[in-house]
């Protein structure tokens, strides 16, 4: 097997990494780019359960049995106690992996529950969403240009253009629904120089 047509089964896709990377790169000049989330925005914080955020169950709660063993993720937004959905900011959607516990690094582990991970879906780099899934190698992968996450590692950058990982929100399960147990541990978004 060539190095191509390994690329390939690695992207799921039936392209080349750098055929994803080349035309995501071109397609990156067309979309606009929102920096980080406004300091007045509401966030996620405890109590909050996780909503799928689109597809037939959008609104629904987002249960553990929704998410494959090894991925992919599943995208989601936090409603509030009242039943408010938080989908006015793209910086409040979520994606969700459940993965192995046992694969899971101790840092990570901290914030995850029953395998379950949560990261933001904004990438770091251009604050793309973070939508695809790399199912060869289990990673998140940005769809603008092609940053890859490894959700067992805190989201650590592992492929691309990212500068750092993904902010993860801390989860608990209740009645085998996702709840929010605080907020997320790191910035969101791209950030930019003054």
């Amino acid at each position: 097997m060539g190095e191509h047509e390994r690329e390939r089964q690695v992207c799921g896709c039936g392209l080349a990494r750098r055929e994803v990377v080349l035309g995501a790169a071109a397609l990156g000049a067309t979309i606009p780019v929102v920096a980080a989330a406004a300091d007045n925005e509401r966030r996620p914080k405890a109590g909050d359960r996780l909503v799928h955020s689109m597809g037939p169950k959008k609104g629904q709660p987002l249960r553990v049995e929704d998410l494959p063993l090894g991925g992919p993720g599943v995208l989601a937004f936090p409603m509030d106690p009242s039943g408010l959905v938080l989908d006015g900011s793209r910086f409040n959607e979520v994606v969700a992996v459940r993965l192995d516990p046992a694969s899971l690094g101790e840092e990570t582990r901290k914030g995850a529950a029953e395998g379950v991970v949560v990261y933001s879906s904004i990438c770091s780099h251009e604050a793309c969403p973070v939508n695809m899934w790399n199912d060869y190698e289990k990673m998140l992968v940005c769809s603008c240009h092609g940053s890859m996450f490894d959700p067992r590692e805190k989201a650590a950058v592992v492929f691309g253009p990212a500068p750092r990982r993904l902010a993860q929100l801390p989860v608990k399960v209740e009645s085998g629904v996702l709840v929010v147990t605080g907020p997320f541990d790191g910035r969101i978004g791209a950030v930019r120089a003054a």
